[in-house]
């Protein structure tokens, strides 16, 4: 054998000994992407996952991603640790993000005073075209602030420049053709590759109309695949076809049938896969896309998903120094800094005055310093309530780093209509029913001017018509007022019969001056003239009564922190309303009506205390004062305002607990609760002398629903007084 046989056959034998090893122990194989489908909240499930590939040591080359895949996908490219994103997610308030309403106590007083009405949460709105209904279920404005917050204003030409190059897809709704983000800011690609059709609004970019991706392309595989890695890991957290037992109604068959859809187009991306890649479909069966509530369960439903493909990811697993240094060029190219802006542009608005939006977004200086700055001022602005969503988005232009603010009025604006439906049902066999309209029509001038109109038809009817007008900008305002109203009232023996029936018919012009303590409260003296007639309805003998005219002053003021008006969790309440009172029958009057109402929580528990004290001042009783007591939580167990006389006090404890959520913008949840209640009427009006110290008490179940609180309930009260109760909505 020659030399340079020997040198060939040692080169061969070399060979077959590196391609023994190579079979005995595979090299790694770095380019792997990572795919995230859309799937709602069921695509929290995702950061379990990537938690899972990070302690396998899985150097991920790029990602690609679908609605909540995108948002997920796109924050952890941008280079958060898995850690940290798990971390913001979970302490999210989730409620606030799908409801996109601002946080009651940040709304200005004259957008919430409505609340404790039985109105419903849904809007329409008024104009020469007819009825406006909103262009989306949810507001996306606390997802928006959410997403910037996590995204840190990233915004880059390419976002193959990332640290980990990444790709979201949306569907263009003019074109039906796919949406492929590849660059720009990273939180406008994920907030329209997220845009639910119908319930968040959709996306305006460059002319184009953007909504969700999951209709086009909800697993991205074709996005990864061929482009930036040869093999993909694949997540799927879809939302599987449903069962034939499981189709009951038209909602499950329209439900079905978008399920249809999105199947169709993910099993076109999952057959691009080949014979290396992997799947991973996490089981996440008892979990909707609405669940957004337990993520904490959805993360650990995906790390337990990767345990039985781990061997098949084993082919891609690389040593801890190769992850190390993977882990460490991420981070370096991670933005950490805020950077400032150097311009800030708003968008023209349309019934708002552009003058209001700078109040609000410039506050006298230039721009806002930062992001938190920024997003502080837009929050102050959507709080007002005049707009669904203020978006902005970043571009670079001439190396300068410019905010374009867009402010986006409300669809239904500027007139809105609400309606509402008052319910109550007794075991005495009382039954009242009543319709609620309210009519707001704001912005009748540059300053803000409203008119107001509230009508209540059925039971307890009344109308009611203000007109409000603010001083310039300031936070003064004059108000004028009408209002009509018929009230009766109940004469009941001992045992909660009813004897008789009065009807109180009221008129009163009231005009004012009032200060506006913008989300606190607001304060107002007035003047005010009346007619009063009273009227025996139902009698077996008339009783005494008499008409009267009065007029006087009357100064009011309230504070106004609660949470949530129906089943508050923090929060307080407090209002005081004075009464100087020139009647012609009774002379002078002093009148002075006082409420206390908070709550606090204490993990699931929350206790709710309220205190009022109301009356007249000076004895004598007149049916220009009626105070009454009696129903559903005002001393349960009695008749609804059985209890009649010149003064009241009234105190209540509630203890309840959700036991079960809801879609936020449906309502909080079913609630379970008690109540303690203690109270006293001075002078009654229909019996002899004053009541005693009466206590009662109730157990009810309550769900805060789209139409109101609806409560079923059991009242007991001192004297062998009990009632059951059917309630839909209630005045606390």
């Amino acid at each position: 054998m020659t030399r340079s046989t020997s040198l060939l056959f040692a080169l061969a034998l070399a060979c077959c000994c590196a391609c023994a090893l190579a079979a005995e122990h595979p090299s790694p194989i770095k380019g792997v992407g990572l795919v995230l489908g859309g799937g709602g909240a069921r695509g929290l499930a995702h950061m379990g996952v990537i938690e899972e590939l990070e302690r396998l040591r899985i150097p991920i080359s790029c990602i690609s991603g679908t609605s909540a895949g995108a948002l997920v996908g796109g924050i952890y490219a941008s280079g958060m640790p898995i850690e940290t994103l798990i971390r913001e997610v979970k302490g999210a308030d989730w409620d606030r993000m799908l409801t996109g309403a601002p946080r009651r106590a940040d709304k200005p007083y004259e957008r919430k005073k409505d609340d404790f009405k039985n109105l419903m949460d849904a809007t329409l709105g008024v104009g020469i075209d007819g009825i406006k209904v909103p262009r989306a279920a949810l507001s996306s404005q606390e997802m928006d602030i959410f997403l910037r917050h996590v995204t840190r204003d990233v915004a880059v030409k390419d976002f193959d420049t990332l640290p980990i190059p990444f790709q979201a897809v949306a569907t263009d709704l003019i074109s039906g053709e796919p949406f492929e983000f590849a660059g720009g800011d990273l939180a406008v690609a994920l907030r329209s590759s997220m845009a639910v059709p119908g319930i968040f609004d959709l996306v305006e970019l460059d002319g184009r109309l953007l909504v969700d991706g999951m209709l086009i392309r909800n697993v991205p595989v074709q996005n990864v695949k061929g482009r930036c890695a040869d093999d993909v890991i694949v997540v799927d957290v879809g939302t599987p076809l449903l069962k034939k037992e499981e189709i009951h109604d038209f909602v499950d068959v329209a439900t079905q049938e978008s399920n249809i859809h999105v199947r169709q187009n993910v099993r076109q991306q999952l057959a691009l896969m080949g014979p290396n890649d992997v799947l991973i479909e996490p089981d996440l069966s008892g979990y909707s896309s609405a669940s957004f509530g337990e993520g904490a369960a959805l993360i650990e439903r995906g790390r337990r998903a990767v345990a039985p493909v781990a061997d098949r990811l084993a082919r891609y697993r690389v040593s801890e120094a190769e992850y190390a240094q993977w882990k460490a060029s991420v981070q370096a190219r991670r933005i950490e800094e805020l950077k400032p802006y150097a311009e800030v542009r708003v968008a023209e608005s349309g019934f708002v005055p552009d003058s209001r939006i700078s109040h609000y977004l410039h506050g006298g200086e230039d721009k806002p310093k930062d992001q938190r700055e920024l997003v502080s001022r837009i929050e102050s602005l959507y709080a007002t309530g005049d707009f669904d969503r203020i978006s902005y988005s970043l571009r670079d232009q001439d190396g300068k780093r410019v905010a374009e603010i867009t402010p986006i009025e409300r669809t239904v604006g500027p007139n809105f209509l609400r309606l509402g439906l008052d319910f109550k049902l007794d075991s005495y066999g009382n039954s009242d029913v009543a319709f609620l309209g309210n009519l707001q029509m704001t912005w009748l001038d540059r300053w803000g001017a409203q008119w107001r109109n509230d009508v209540r038809v059925g039971s307890g009817q009344y109308w009611q018509s203000e007109l409000l007008q603010p001083f310039a900008h300031s936070q003064w305002f004059s108000a004028a007022s009408v209002y009509y109203g018929r009230d009766k009232y109940g004469v009941w023996d001992a045992t909660g019969h009813q004897q008789a029936q009065v009807e109180l018919t009221t008129r009163e012009l009231e005009l004012g001056l009032g200060y506006s303590f913008a989300s606190l409260g607001e304060t107002r003296l007035s003047f005010f003239s009346n007619y009063l007639n009273a009227d025996t309805v139902i009698a077996s003998s008339p009783l005494a009564l008499d008409s009267e005219r009065t007029h006087g002053l009357r100064a009011y003021a309230v504070v106004d922190q609660l949470d949530n008006p129906r089943f508050p969790r923090s929060g307080y309440l407090g209002k005081f309303d004075y009464r100087y009172v020139s009647s012609a029958n009774e002379g002078i009057q002093h009148s002075l009506n006082v409420t206390a109402d908070g709550a606090h929580s204490f993990g699931g528990l929350t206790l709710r205390g309220t205190a009022r004290l109301a009356g007249n001042l000076d004895p004598g009783i007149s049916v220009t004062q009626f105070y009454t007591l009696g129903g559903f939580l005002n001393l349960s167990g009695y008749n609804t305002n059985e209890l009649v006389g010149e003064r009241t006090a009234f105190f209540r404890l509630m203890g309840y607990k959700r036991i079960v959520s809801i879609l936020p913008n449906l309502g909080s949840g079913m609630y379970v609760g008690v109540s303690g209640e203690l109270g006293r009427v001075w002078k009654q009006a229909f019996q002899s002398g004053n009541s005693p110290w009466i206590r009662g008490g109730s157990a009810f179940v309550g769900v805060d629903t789209l139409l109101g609180p609806l409560f079923l309930a059991y009242g007991q009260s001192e004297g062998g007084r009990r009632a059951g109760y059917l309630y839909l909505g209630v005045s606390y």
